[in-house]
Protein backbone atom coordinates (compact mmCIF):
# COMPACT_ATOMS: atom_id res chain seq x y z
CA UNK A 1 0.00 0.00 0.00
CA UNK A 2 2.82 2.37 0.96
CA UNK A 3 4.67 1.42 -2.24
CA UNK A 4 1.60 2.26 -4.36
CA UNK A 5 1.25 5.61 -2.58
CA UNK A 6 4.92 6.44 -3.28
CA UNK A 7 4.50 5.52 -6.95
CA UNK A 8 1.40 7.73 -7.22
CA UNK A 9 3.27 10.64 -5.63
CA UNK A 10 6.23 10.13 -7.98
CA UNK A 11 3.93 10.15 -11.02
CA UNK A 12 2.28 13.35 -9.78
CA UNK A 13 5.69 15.02 -9.44
CA UNK A 14 6.71 13.89 -12.93
CA UNK A 15 3.50 15.29 -14.43
CA UNK A 16 4.05 18.56 -12.59
CA UNK A 17 7.61 18.80 -13.89
CA UNK A 18 6.54 18.04 -17.44
CA UNK A 19 3.84 20.70 -17.20
CA UNK A 20 6.49 23.18 -16.11
CA UNK A 21 8.83 22.20 -18.94
CA UNK A 22 6.36 22.20 -21.79
CA UNK A 23 3.93 24.82 -20.45
CA UNK A 24 0.36 24.30 -19.41
CA UNK A 25 -2.10 24.33 -22.26
CA UNK A 26 -4.03 27.62 -22.10
CA UNK A 27 -7.72 27.39 -21.21
CA UNK A 28 -8.40 30.01 -23.89
CA UNK A 29 -6.32 30.36 -27.04
CA UNK A 30 -4.15 33.47 -26.97
CA UNK A 31 -4.83 36.46 -29.18
CA UNK A 32 -3.09 36.37 -32.53
CA UNK A 33 0.41 37.82 -32.85
CA UNK A 34 -1.06 41.03 -34.17
CA UNK A 35 -3.25 41.31 -31.06
CA UNK A 36 -6.35 41.79 -33.15
CA UNK A 37 -9.83 40.76 -32.14
CA UNK A 38 -13.45 41.79 -32.23
CA UNK A 39 -15.99 41.89 -29.44
CA UNK A 40 -19.73 42.34 -29.63
CA UNK A 41 -20.85 43.90 -26.34
CA UNK A 42 -24.19 45.02 -24.90
CA UNK A 43 -24.39 48.38 -23.12
CA UNK A 44 -26.84 51.19 -22.35
CA UNK A 45 -25.56 53.22 -25.30
CA UNK A 46 -22.56 53.26 -27.62
CA UNK A 47 -21.43 56.69 -26.42
CA UNK A 48 -21.75 55.66 -22.77
CA UNK A 49 -19.81 52.46 -23.38
CA UNK A 50 -16.79 54.18 -24.91
CA UNK A 51 -16.84 56.87 -22.24
CA UNK A 52 -16.94 54.36 -19.38
CA UNK A 53 -14.85 51.49 -20.69
CA UNK A 54 -14.14 51.31 -24.44
CA UNK A 55 -11.72 54.23 -24.79
CA UNK A 56 -9.61 53.13 -21.80
CA UNK A 57 -9.49 49.54 -23.04
CA UNK A 58 -8.45 50.58 -26.56
CA UNK A 59 -5.45 52.47 -25.19
CA UNK A 60 -4.08 49.11 -24.04
CA UNK A 61 -5.58 47.02 -26.85
CA UNK A 62 -5.78 49.36 -29.88
CA UNK A 63 -6.39 46.52 -32.35
CA UNK A 64 -9.43 45.04 -30.67
CA UNK A 65 -12.61 46.39 -32.20
CA UNK A 66 -16.02 46.73 -30.57
CA UNK A 67 -19.49 46.31 -31.92
CA UNK A 68 -21.73 47.94 -29.31
CA UNK A 69 -25.31 46.70 -29.14
CA UNK A 70 -27.37 49.62 -27.84
CA UNK A 71 -29.91 48.54 -25.21
CA UNK A 72 -32.13 51.47 -26.17
CA UNK A 73 -33.61 49.20 -28.84
CA UNK A 74 -34.89 46.89 -26.11
CA UNK A 75 -36.16 49.76 -23.97
CA UNK A 76 -38.11 51.17 -26.92
CA UNK A 77 -39.76 47.79 -27.41
CA UNK A 78 -40.76 47.77 -23.74
CA UNK A 79 -42.21 51.28 -24.05
CA UNK A 80 -44.14 50.45 -27.22
CA UNK A 81 -45.55 47.22 -25.84
CA UNK A 82 -47.10 47.64 -22.40
CA UNK A 83 -47.65 43.87 -22.19
CA UNK A 84 -43.95 43.11 -22.62
CA UNK A 85 -42.12 41.44 -19.74
CA UNK A 86 -38.70 42.95 -18.92
CA UNK A 87 -36.94 39.65 -18.31
CA UNK A 88 -38.45 38.02 -21.39
CA UNK A 89 -37.56 41.00 -23.59
CA UNK A 90 -34.00 40.95 -22.23
CA UNK A 91 -33.65 37.29 -23.19
CA UNK A 92 -35.10 37.88 -26.67
CA UNK A 93 -32.78 40.84 -27.16
CA UNK A 94 -29.70 38.82 -26.19
CA UNK A 95 -30.75 35.81 -28.29
CA UNK A 96 -31.25 38.08 -31.28
CA UNK A 97 -27.90 39.89 -31.14
CA UNK A 98 -25.74 37.10 -29.64
CA UNK A 99 -23.15 39.36 -27.93
CA UNK A 100 -19.78 38.07 -26.77
CA UNK A 101 -19.89 40.16 -23.58
CA UNK A 102 -23.13 40.67 -21.71
CA UNK A 103 -23.80 43.35 -19.14
CA UNK A 104 -26.60 42.03 -16.91
CA UNK A 105 -27.89 42.32 -13.38
CA UNK A 106 -27.25 39.58 -10.85
CA UNK A 107 -30.69 38.02 -11.20
CA UNK A 108 -30.38 37.74 -15.00
CA UNK A 109 -26.87 36.29 -14.64
CA UNK A 110 -28.26 33.66 -12.28
CA UNK A 111 -31.00 32.63 -14.70
CA UNK A 112 -28.69 32.52 -17.73
CA UNK A 113 -26.10 30.48 -15.82
CA UNK A 114 -28.81 27.97 -14.90
CA UNK A 115 -29.66 27.69 -18.60
CA UNK A 116 -26.02 27.07 -19.60
CA UNK A 117 -25.77 30.32 -21.58
CA UNK A 118 -22.74 31.76 -19.80
CA UNK A 119 -19.05 30.85 -19.83
CA UNK A 120 -17.62 29.64 -16.51
CA UNK A 121 -14.70 31.92 -15.65
CA UNK A 122 -13.16 29.79 -12.90
CA UNK A 123 -10.63 27.92 -15.06
CA UNK A 124 -9.18 30.95 -16.85
CA UNK A 125 -9.09 32.96 -13.60
CA UNK A 126 -7.14 30.16 -11.90
CA UNK A 127 -4.73 29.67 -14.80
CA UNK A 128 -3.97 33.38 -15.18
CA UNK A 129 -3.99 33.95 -11.41
CA UNK A 130 -6.32 36.89 -11.82
CA UNK A 131 -6.53 38.70 -8.49
CA UNK A 132 -9.84 38.09 -6.75
CA UNK A 133 -8.53 39.00 -3.29
CA UNK A 134 -8.50 42.70 -4.15
CA UNK A 135 -12.29 42.84 -4.35
CA UNK A 136 -14.25 43.99 -1.33
CA UNK A 137 -15.06 41.21 1.17
CA UNK A 138 -18.14 39.22 0.23
CA UNK A 139 -18.37 40.45 -3.36
CA UNK A 140 -17.08 37.28 -5.04
CA UNK A 141 -19.13 35.14 -2.63
CA UNK A 142 -22.24 37.07 -3.66
CA UNK A 143 -21.63 36.39 -7.37
CA UNK A 144 -20.72 32.74 -6.79
CA UNK A 145 -23.90 32.19 -4.78
CA UNK A 146 -25.93 33.17 -7.84
CA UNK A 147 -23.82 30.92 -10.08
CA UNK A 148 -24.35 27.77 -8.04
CA UNK A 149 -20.82 28.02 -6.62
CA UNK A 150 -19.14 28.94 -9.93
CA UNK A 151 -18.10 32.37 -11.18
CA UNK A 152 -19.99 33.38 -14.33
CA UNK A 153 -19.34 37.10 -14.18
CA UNK A 154 -17.42 39.91 -12.51
CA UNK A 155 -18.65 43.33 -11.39
CA UNK A 156 -16.44 46.45 -11.40
CA UNK A 157 -18.97 48.59 -9.51
CA UNK A 158 -21.62 48.20 -6.84
CA UNK A 159 -24.30 50.28 -5.18
CA UNK A 160 -25.04 50.51 -1.50
CA UNK A 161 -26.99 52.73 0.89
CA UNK A 162 -25.70 54.35 4.07
CA UNK A 163 -27.08 56.59 6.81
CA UNK A 164 -26.10 60.22 6.26
CA UNK A 165 -26.41 62.48 9.27
CA UNK A 166 -26.19 66.15 10.19
CA UNK A 167 -23.41 66.19 12.81
CA UNK A 168 -24.21 69.81 13.72
CA UNK A 169 -27.76 68.94 14.80
CA UNK A 170 -26.51 66.12 17.03
CA UNK A 171 -23.98 68.42 18.69
CA UNK A 172 -26.49 71.23 19.13
CA UNK A 173 -28.93 69.00 20.98
CA UNK A 174 -26.34 66.95 22.89
CA UNK A 175 -27.36 63.69 21.25
CA UNK A 176 -24.83 60.99 20.38
CA UNK A 177 -24.48 60.61 16.60
CA UNK A 178 -25.33 57.32 14.85
CA UNK A 179 -22.75 54.54 14.66
CA UNK A 180 -21.94 51.71 12.29
CA UNK A 181 -23.95 48.47 12.45
CA UNK A 182 -27.05 49.86 14.13
CA UNK A 183 -30.27 47.86 13.82
CA UNK A 184 -33.52 49.48 12.71
CA UNK A 185 -34.72 49.43 16.30
CA UNK A 186 -31.59 51.29 17.41
CA UNK A 187 -31.98 53.81 14.58
CA UNK A 188 -35.60 54.46 15.57
CA UNK A 189 -34.66 54.81 19.24
CA UNK A 190 -31.97 57.34 18.31
CA UNK A 191 -34.35 59.20 16.03
CA UNK A 192 -36.97 59.42 18.79
CA UNK A 193 -34.63 61.60 20.84
CA UNK A 194 -35.41 64.45 18.45
CA UNK A 195 -39.16 64.17 19.09
CA UNK A 196 -40.53 67.38 20.57
CA UNK A 197 -37.60 69.55 19.43
CA UNK A 198 -39.16 72.59 17.76
CA UNK A 199 -42.69 72.87 16.41
CA UNK A 200 -44.55 73.82 13.26
CA UNK A 201 -42.19 74.93 10.52
CA UNK A 202 -39.28 74.75 12.97
CA UNK A 203 -39.90 71.09 13.89
CA UNK A 204 -36.70 69.02 13.93
CA UNK A 205 -37.03 65.38 12.90
CA UNK A 206 -34.69 62.50 13.64
CA UNK A 207 -34.82 60.02 10.77
CA UNK A 208 -36.50 61.33 7.62
CA UNK A 209 -37.83 59.08 4.85
CA UNK A 210 -37.25 61.67 2.12
CA UNK A 211 -39.42 60.39 -0.71
CA UNK A 212 -41.26 57.52 0.91
CA UNK A 213 -44.53 56.83 2.65
CA UNK A 214 -45.20 54.33 5.45
CA UNK A 215 -45.30 51.31 3.13
CA UNK A 216 -41.93 52.23 1.64
CA UNK A 217 -40.48 52.58 5.13
CA UNK A 218 -41.81 49.08 5.82
CA UNK A 219 -40.06 47.80 2.69
CA UNK A 220 -36.74 49.27 3.84
CA UNK A 221 -37.08 47.72 7.28
CA UNK A 222 -38.00 44.38 5.70
CA UNK A 223 -34.98 44.62 3.38
CA UNK A 224 -32.55 44.59 6.31
CA UNK A 225 -33.93 41.21 7.43
CA UNK A 226 -34.23 39.85 3.87
CA UNK A 227 -37.97 39.31 4.23
CA UNK A 228 -39.60 38.01 1.04
CA UNK A 229 -43.10 38.00 -0.35
CA UNK A 230 -42.92 34.59 -2.04
CA UNK A 231 -42.01 31.07 -1.02
CA UNK A 232 -38.78 29.40 -2.20
CA UNK A 233 -40.41 28.22 -5.45
CA UNK A 234 -41.69 31.71 -6.20
CA UNK A 235 -45.30 30.54 -6.38
CA UNK A 236 -47.15 31.41 -3.16
CA UNK A 237 -47.50 34.72 -1.33
CA UNK A 238 -46.18 34.49 2.25
CA UNK A 239 -46.90 37.78 4.02
CA UNK A 240 -48.83 36.80 7.13
CA UNK A 241 -45.69 35.77 9.05
CA UNK A 242 -44.03 36.77 12.31
CA UNK A 243 -41.20 38.51 10.44
CA UNK A 244 -43.50 40.74 8.40
CA UNK A 245 -45.70 41.51 11.40
CA UNK A 246 -42.69 42.55 13.47
CA UNK A 247 -41.57 44.87 10.65
CA UNK A 248 -45.09 46.31 10.37
CA UNK A 249 -45.20 47.04 14.10
CA UNK A 250 -41.76 48.65 14.06
CA UNK A 251 -42.65 50.95 11.15
CA UNK A 252 -46.16 51.92 12.30
CA UNK A 253 -45.12 52.56 15.93
CA UNK A 254 -42.22 54.75 14.80
CA UNK A 255 -44.47 56.94 12.66
CA UNK A 256 -47.29 57.11 15.18
CA UNK A 257 -44.84 58.10 17.93
CA UNK A 258 -43.24 60.69 15.61
CA UNK A 259 -39.88 58.94 15.89
CA UNK A 260 -39.73 58.85 12.09
CA UNK A 261 -41.17 61.28 9.57
CA UNK A 262 -42.50 59.98 6.25
CA UNK A 263 -44.47 61.62 3.48
CA UNK A 264 -48.19 61.71 4.41
CA UNK A 265 -50.91 60.00 2.32
CA UNK A 266 -54.40 61.18 1.41
CA UNK A 267 -57.62 59.19 1.76
CA UNK A 268 -56.90 57.46 -1.53
CA UNK A 269 -53.57 56.29 -0.11
CA UNK A 270 -51.63 58.47 -2.53
CA UNK A 271 -48.61 60.45 -1.40
CA UNK A 272 -49.40 64.07 -0.49
CA UNK A 273 -46.72 66.42 -1.78
CA UNK A 274 -45.97 68.82 1.08
CA UNK A 275 -43.13 70.73 -0.54
CA UNK A 276 -40.74 69.51 2.16
CA UNK A 277 -38.67 66.97 0.24
CA UNK A 278 -35.53 68.81 1.28
CA UNK A 279 -35.93 68.88 5.07
CA UNK A 280 -32.48 67.35 5.46
CA UNK A 281 -30.81 70.09 3.43
CA UNK A 282 -32.84 72.73 5.24
CA UNK A 283 -31.31 71.56 8.50
CA UNK A 284 -34.62 70.23 9.85
CA UNK A 285 -33.87 66.49 9.75
CA UNK A 286 -30.95 64.71 11.37
CA UNK A 287 -30.68 61.48 9.35
CA UNK A 288 -31.57 60.02 5.95
CA UNK A 289 -30.69 56.81 4.10
CA UNK A 290 -29.39 57.17 0.56
CA UNK A 291 -26.72 56.08 -1.92
CA UNK A 292 -23.21 57.31 -2.86
CA UNK A 293 -24.58 59.98 -5.21
CA UNK A 294 -25.59 62.01 -2.14
CA UNK A 295 -21.95 62.92 -1.51
CA UNK A 296 -21.96 65.27 -4.51
CA UNK A 297 -25.14 66.88 -3.16
CA UNK A 298 -23.33 68.09 -0.04
CA UNK A 299 -20.88 69.86 -2.29
CA UNK A 300 -23.18 71.22 -5.00
CA UNK A 301 -26.65 71.63 -3.48
CA UNK A 302 -26.25 75.24 -2.42
CA UNK A 303 -25.36 76.27 -5.98
CA UNK A 304 -28.99 75.87 -7.04
CA UNK A 305 -31.05 75.50 -3.85
CA UNK A 306 -31.28 78.84 -2.01
CA UNK A 307 -32.88 77.24 1.06
CA UNK A 308 -30.18 74.60 1.46
CA UNK A 309 -27.76 75.02 4.33
CA UNK A 310 -24.14 73.98 4.51
CA UNK A 311 -24.06 70.73 6.46
CA UNK A 312 -21.32 69.26 8.58
CA UNK A 313 -22.17 65.73 7.55
CA UNK A 314 -21.08 62.24 8.40
CA UNK A 315 -22.10 58.74 7.38
CA UNK A 316 -22.39 55.28 8.93
CA UNK A 317 -23.55 51.92 7.61
CA UNK A 318 -27.19 51.28 6.77
CA UNK A 319 -29.17 49.34 9.41
CA UNK A 320 -28.26 45.67 9.82
CA UNK A 321 -30.09 42.50 10.71
CA UNK A 322 -29.17 41.75 14.37
CA UNK A 323 -28.84 38.08 13.38
CA UNK A 324 -26.18 39.01 10.75
CA UNK A 325 -24.58 42.28 11.89
CA UNK A 326 -21.62 42.05 9.49
CA UNK A 327 -23.74 41.77 6.33
CA UNK A 328 -25.75 44.25 4.31
CA UNK A 329 -28.93 43.70 2.34
CA UNK A 330 -28.61 47.17 0.81
CA UNK A 331 -25.73 46.33 -1.55
CA UNK A 332 -26.55 45.45 -5.15
CA UNK A 333 -24.82 44.71 -8.46
CA UNK A 334 -26.45 46.16 -11.57
CA UNK A 335 -23.52 45.72 -13.97
CA UNK A 336 -22.17 42.17 -14.01
CA UNK A 337 -19.99 41.49 -17.04
CA UNK A 338 -20.29 37.93 -18.34
CA UNK A 339 -19.20 36.04 -21.48
CA UNK A 340 -21.61 34.08 -23.66
CA UNK A 341 -21.03 30.33 -23.56
CA UNK A 342 -21.23 30.12 -27.36
CA UNK A 343 -19.07 33.18 -28.06
CA UNK A 344 -16.49 32.54 -30.83
CA UNK A 345 -14.35 35.37 -29.40
CA UNK A 346 -13.88 34.22 -25.81
CA UNK A 347 -10.22 35.26 -25.55
CA UNK A 348 -10.84 38.86 -26.65
CA UNK A 349 -14.00 38.93 -24.51
CA UNK A 350 -12.04 37.72 -21.46
CA UNK A 351 -9.33 40.35 -22.01
CA UNK A 352 -12.09 42.98 -21.86
CA UNK A 353 -13.84 41.54 -18.79
CA UNK A 354 -10.46 41.17 -17.08
CA UNK A 355 -9.49 44.77 -17.86
CA UNK A 356 -12.81 46.27 -16.78
CA UNK A 357 -12.55 44.43 -13.45
CA UNK A 358 -8.83 45.07 -12.97
CA UNK A 359 -6.86 47.50 -10.85
CA UNK A 360 -6.37 50.14 -13.57
CA UNK A 361 -10.08 50.78 -13.94
CA UNK A 362 -10.60 50.63 -10.16
CA UNK A 363 -7.96 53.34 -9.67
CA UNK A 364 -9.63 55.53 -12.29
CA UNK A 365 -13.07 55.01 -10.71
CA UNK A 366 -11.73 55.94 -7.26
CA UNK A 367 -10.85 59.43 -8.50
CA UNK A 368 -14.41 60.36 -9.41
CA UNK A 369 -17.55 60.78 -7.31
CA UNK A 370 -20.36 58.86 -8.99
CA UNK A 371 -23.59 57.13 -8.07
CA UNK A 372 -21.79 53.82 -7.65
CA UNK A 373 -18.54 52.60 -6.10
CA UNK A 374 -15.60 50.48 -7.33
CA UNK A 375 -15.76 46.91 -6.02
CA UNK A 376 -11.99 46.91 -5.54
CA UNK A 377 -11.82 48.76 -2.26
CA UNK A 378 -8.07 49.37 -1.83
CA UNK A 379 -8.01 52.65 -3.78
CA UNK A 380 -10.97 54.76 -2.61
CA UNK A 381 -10.16 55.46 1.05
CA UNK A 382 -11.73 58.92 1.21
CA UNK A 383 -14.38 60.85 -0.64
CA UNK A 384 -14.78 64.60 -0.11
CA UNK A 385 -12.52 64.24 2.91
CA UNK A 386 -14.68 61.57 4.57
CA UNK A 387 -13.66 57.97 5.18
CA UNK A 388 -15.35 55.51 2.83
CA UNK A 389 -15.41 52.82 5.53
CA UNK A 390 -19.25 52.82 5.84
CA UNK A 391 -19.53 51.92 2.14
CA UNK A 392 -17.22 48.91 2.47
CA UNK A 393 -17.48 47.79 6.11
CA UNK A 394 -20.34 45.31 5.60
CA UNK A 395 -20.18 42.24 3.38
CA UNK A 396 -22.92 42.10 0.73
CA UNK A 397 -25.37 39.39 1.75
CA UNK A 398 -24.47 36.46 -0.51
CA UNK A 399 -27.95 34.93 -0.73
CA UNK A 400 -29.86 38.20 -0.76
CA UNK A 401 -32.94 38.55 -2.94
CA UNK A 402 -35.32 41.46 -3.18
CA UNK A 403 -38.60 41.16 -1.28
CA UNK A 404 -40.18 40.76 -4.72
CA UNK A 405 -38.09 37.66 -5.39
CA UNK A 406 -35.16 36.59 -7.53
CA UNK A 407 -34.65 34.78 -10.81
CA UNK A 408 -37.18 32.03 -10.05
CA UNK A 409 -40.14 34.29 -9.24
CA UNK A 410 -42.50 34.87 -12.15
CA UNK A 411 -44.59 37.76 -10.94
CA UNK A 412 -47.37 39.19 -13.15
CA UNK A 413 -46.72 42.84 -13.89
CA UNK A 414 -50.18 43.84 -12.61
CA UNK A 415 -49.41 42.36 -9.20
CA UNK A 416 -46.71 44.89 -8.31
CA UNK A 417 -48.99 47.91 -8.66
CA UNK A 418 -51.98 46.23 -7.02
CA UNK A 419 -50.00 44.87 -4.08
CA UNK A 420 -48.28 48.22 -3.46
CA UNK A 421 -51.71 49.87 -3.10
CA UNK A 422 -52.90 47.12 -0.75
CA UNK A 423 -49.79 47.51 1.40
CA UNK A 424 -50.16 51.30 1.58
CA UNK A 425 -53.85 51.09 2.49
CA UNK A 426 -53.38 48.56 5.28
CA UNK A 427 -50.29 50.21 6.76
CA UNK A 428 -52.08 53.56 6.88
CA UNK A 429 -54.96 51.84 8.73
CA UNK A 430 -52.49 50.53 11.33
CA UNK A 431 -50.82 53.93 11.79
CA UNK A 432 -54.27 55.56 12.20
CA UNK A 433 -55.21 52.93 14.84
CA UNK A 434 -58.08 51.65 12.68
CA UNK A 435 -56.61 48.15 12.47
CA UNK A 436 -54.24 46.02 14.50
CA UNK A 437 -51.06 44.63 12.94
CA UNK A 438 -52.63 41.14 13.05
CA UNK A 439 -55.75 42.31 11.19
CA UNK A 440 -53.78 44.25 8.59
CA UNK A 441 -51.34 41.38 7.94
CA UNK A 442 -54.25 38.97 7.40
CA UNK A 443 -55.90 41.44 5.02
CA UNK A 444 -52.68 41.96 3.06
CA UNK A 445 -52.28 38.19 2.73
CA UNK A 446 -55.87 37.64 1.54
CA UNK A 447 -56.06 40.63 -0.81
CA UNK A 448 -52.53 39.95 -2.05
CA UNK A 449 -53.44 36.35 -2.97
CA UNK A 450 -56.47 37.64 -4.88
CA UNK A 451 -54.32 40.21 -6.71
CA UNK A 452 -51.77 37.54 -7.58
CA UNK A 453 -54.45 35.23 -8.98
CA UNK A 454 -56.01 38.10 -10.93
CA UNK A 455 -52.60 39.04 -12.36
CA UNK A 456 -51.86 35.47 -13.40
CA UNK A 457 -55.20 35.15 -15.16
CA UNK A 458 -54.59 38.43 -16.99
CA UNK A 459 -51.12 37.26 -17.99
CA UNK A 460 -52.51 33.94 -19.23
CA UNK A 461 -55.11 35.76 -21.32
CA UNK A 462 -52.45 38.05 -22.80
CA UNK A 463 -50.26 35.13 -23.81
CA UNK A 464 -53.22 33.33 -25.38
CA UNK A 465 -54.15 36.46 -27.34
CA UNK A 466 -50.53 36.93 -28.41
CA UNK A 467 -50.29 33.31 -29.51
CA UNK A 468 -53.52 33.68 -31.45
CA UNK A 469 -52.26 36.85 -33.12
CA UNK A 470 -49.01 35.12 -34.07
CA UNK A 471 -51.00 32.18 -35.42
CA UNK A 472 -53.20 34.47 -37.52
CA UNK A 473 -50.13 36.29 -38.78
CA UNK A 474 -48.46 33.01 -39.71
CA UNK A 475 -51.63 31.76 -41.44
CA UNK A 476 -51.95 35.01 -43.40
CA UNK A 477 -48.32 34.72 -44.51
CA UNK A 478 -48.90 31.12 -45.60
CA UNK A 479 -52.06 32.13 -47.49
CA UNK A 480 -50.15 34.90 -49.25
CA UNK A 481 -47.39 32.44 -50.12
CA UNK A 482 -49.94 29.99 -51.55
CA UNK A 483 -51.67 32.79 -53.43
CA UNK A 484 -48.37 34.03 -54.86
CA UNK A 485 -47.45 30.47 -55.84
CA UNK A 486 -50.81 30.04 -57.57
CA UNK A 487 -50.39 33.30 -59.44
CA UNK A 488 -46.91 32.29 -60.54
CA UNK A 489 -48.21 28.92 -61.83
CA UNK A 490 -51.04 30.66 -63.69
CA UNK A 491 -48.61 33.07 -65.31
CA UNK A 492 -46.35 30.19 -66.35
CA UNK A 493 -49.32 28.31 -67.80
CA UNK A 494 -50.44 31.34 -69.78
CA UNK A 495 -46.90 31.83 -71.04
CA UNK A 496 -46.78 28.27 -72.28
Amino acid sequence: MVRKWKIALLLTLVVAMLSGCFGEKPVLEELGKDGKGKIKVVYYSEEGFYSEYGNSFNVKYPDIEFEVIDQQEMYRELQNNEDADYREETRKFLDKHKPDVLMVDLSTMEKMAQEGKLYNLDAVIAQEQFDLDGFMPGLIDMIRAKGGGSLYGLAPNFFTSVIYYNAGLFREHNIEPPRNKMTWQELIDLSSRFSGIGSGENQIYGYYERYGTVDQLLNKIAQASSLRLFDAKGEKLVFNTDGWKQAMKLASDAIRNKSIYTQPMDEGNERVFMGDDDLFFKGKAAMIIDGPWMVSQFKNRMMWDKEAKEIDWGMVTAPVDPANPDESSYSSLNEVFAIAADSPNKRAAWEFVKFVNGTEMAKAASRSSRGYLPTRNQFMKEIEGKSTEPFYLLRPKADYESMWGGANVKMPREFYEDFTKILAKEMKAVVDNKKSVEEAAAAIQAEGEAALQKGREAEKARKAAQKGAEGDSGKAAEDNKTEDSGSAEATTSEGN
